[in-house]
């Protein structure tokens, strides 16, 4: 009897075996696939941009200033001229990852950096679009797929792939750390712990921002598992080394600031932000004076209180600009500083990709930000049917109607995670990301600051479709 026992129990020992290997080979499959057809999109655009529109149609913006800033620390490496904190980069806001990959890509390609530069983020956001598969997987097998093709076609993604910046790479690492986070929330191992420390060590040494969301998502996981009765020591140990790792990333860029400036500070970025976008904005908000016109005004009273020269230390010219935004930020008031964010979020979720575009975003036209108008719904619609570039306009409000379409599906997906018992804790950590880069972002809206948001919002919609595919099978 005994003997019967044990033989039963190896039999369905080896059923399960069997079955797990088998679901492996069918997630590894899946997968695999997933990135091919994700990277292929990706690629796709960015060849058929460059067919187009030349090598200028992967550049916008800041592309030309990071390009150059890459040719010369090239140039420089080979002369022999860069030493000490000098690896780090000659630019202050940018992070060391991001230059030391877009310079290797100069150093390497040469003229063509820009082409393998986006050929390289298309592979890593293809690898985003598996690290969804892999979030949504955790939480419902049945939505895995869906989530991850949701990924693969998501216009945001794709389009700033094909664009030298630095938030494809960045988001790629965001999303690991999510995919980590949520794979702890389901097994507290230690290599959940070092993926998700990883990931946000990664993406901080691309864009520094994301350094203040370890400390609540930290607290949430720690909360998490308690309320689950799955908090111990070695649990509150594998939370330690993911701030740890994070800690040893940043540390250099501290360091470095600290040595020659003397400040415990990542950026003197912050200042200039606060005063000639956060500010202005905030002010727009309230009374709907142009933005154009708040920030003449911040400049003409910055060089009547401390000189039209600026300070040799960067760090300082920032204090000096944050001084000048915290007492008109102060003077406007809490209300038009709530009310400020919430026109941000609301652009970010409805502005369309299509925006990004290099050849439609440089077709002449009135940007938004200089766009007259007595109140934001004014601003709006002068924006969306009183351009001066109708073909500008036709795009911008066919890509707005493609984008409440995606909302509505989201918000469907949403109020599915959120009613399955199983998926609320990771529901909730997703939800406090959307919320996170929203408050980050504030009043500065375009497609470009929403990225870090769609690997999340895909999920949702992940949800949402294998829902309605489901229906149907039935």
């Amino acid at each position: 009897m005994a003997f019967s026992s044990a033989m039963v129990a190896s039999a369905r020992g080896s059923e399960v075996s069997t079955s797990d290997d088998h679901a492996g080979v069918m997630v590894r499959h899946r997968t695999i696939v997933l990135f091919l057809v994700a990277l292929g999109i990706r690629w796709a655009y960015a060849l058929i941009t460059l067919a187009f529109a030349g090598l200028e149609g992967l550049k916008l913006g800041d592309s030309h200033g990071y390009l150059v800033m890459a040719e010369g620390i090239a140039k420089a490496m080979v002369a022999g001229r860069v030493g000490g904190w000098g690896w780090l980069g000659p630019d202050l806001s940018l992070m060391p990852l991001f230059t030391w990959s877009l310079t290797a890509h100069v150093a390497v390609a040469g003229t063509w950096a820009a082409l393998t530069y986006v050929l390289a983020q298309g592979v890593l956001d293809a690898g985003t679009c598996v690290a969804v598969f892999g979030i949504a997987w955790t939480i419902d097998r049945r939505i895995a797929v869906w989530a991850g093709y949701a990924a693969a076609v998501t216009p945001t993604l794709v389009v700033l792939s094909g664009i030298v910046y630095t938030d494809t790479a960045f988001v790629f690492f965001a999303t690991l750390s999510l995919f980590g986070a949520v794979r702890f929330l389901h097994a507290p191992l230690w290599r959940w712990a070092l993926v998700t420390g990883l990931g946000i060590g990664c993406a901080a040494l691309m864009r520094v921002w994301i350094v203040p969301w370890a400390a609540p998502l930290l607290l949430f996981l720690a909360v998490a598992s308690l309320l689950r009765r799955r908090f111990a020591a070695k649990q509150g140990l594998q939370l330690v080394t993911v701030a740890a790792i994070l800690a040893l990333c940043v540390a250099p860029v501290l360091l470095r600031n600290n040595s020659l400036y003397g400040v415990w500070s990542f950026t003197p970025q912050s200042g200039t932000h606060m005063a000639m976008w956060i500010a202005p904005l905030v002010r727009e908000a309230k009374d709907g004076t142009p933005r154009s016109k708040t920030v003449a005004v911040m400049e003409a009273r910055f060089a009547e209180r401390f000189g039209a020269e600026a300070s040799r230390d960067p760090f300082v010219q920032s204090a000096r600009y944050r001084a000048l935004a915290e007492e008109e930020l102060g003077q406007l008031g809490f209300g038009a500083l709530a009310k400020a964010w919430l026109y941000g979020a609301a652009i970010n979720l409805a502005s369309p990709a299509v925006t990004v575009v290099p050849t439609v975003a440089t077709l002449p036209r009135t940007g938004f930000y200089d766009t007259p108008g007595r109140d934001f719904v004014e601003k709006v619609t002068n924006f969306l049917f009183r351009s001066e570039n109708a073909l500008y306009a036709w795009l911008l409000v066919a890509g707005i109607a493609g984008v409440v379409c995606f909302r509505l599906i989201q918000f469907a997906g949403a109020l599915t995670l959120l009613f399955q018992k199983q998926s609320v804790w990771p529901f909730l950590l997703l939800l406090g990301w959307v919320g996170y880069v929203l408050i980050i972002n504030g009043p500065i809206a375009s497609p470009k600051y929403r990225l870090p948001l769609e690997p999340g919002l895909a999920v949702l919609a992940g949800a949402a479709l294998a829902r309605i595919g489901n229906r149907r099978s039935t």
